[in-house]
């Protein structure tokens, strides 16, 4: 049986995940420039000072809000998906 080739173009985009206590699963979220996201929140984790932090992402979830102080970890995934032409 021939096998047919997905019709479309191999994408990457980076999805920020964030870690929370009592989450059994990481918040994801994606924006323009996770990278930058992801930098700030790292200096937020290190910060003694509890504050409310807010996202506004791209995608199905469209704003978010979480106490600092409740965030422990937070990382970058690379994700492929296909586009239809």
């Amino acid at each position: 049986m021939a096998q047919q080739q997905p019709q479309g173009t191999i994408q990457t985009r980076t999805a920020l995940l964030v870690f929370c206590k009592e989450m059994t699963s990481p918040m994801v979220l994606y924006f323009d420039n996770a990278q930058k996201i992801y930098e700030d929140l790292k200096a937020v984790i290190n910060s003694t000072q509890v504050q409310m932090v807010e996202f506004e992402p791209l995608g199905p979830i469209k704003k978010a809000a979480i106490l600092s102080d409740r965030i422990i970890g937070v990382a970058l995934q690379e994700e492929r998906y296909l586009t239809q032409q």
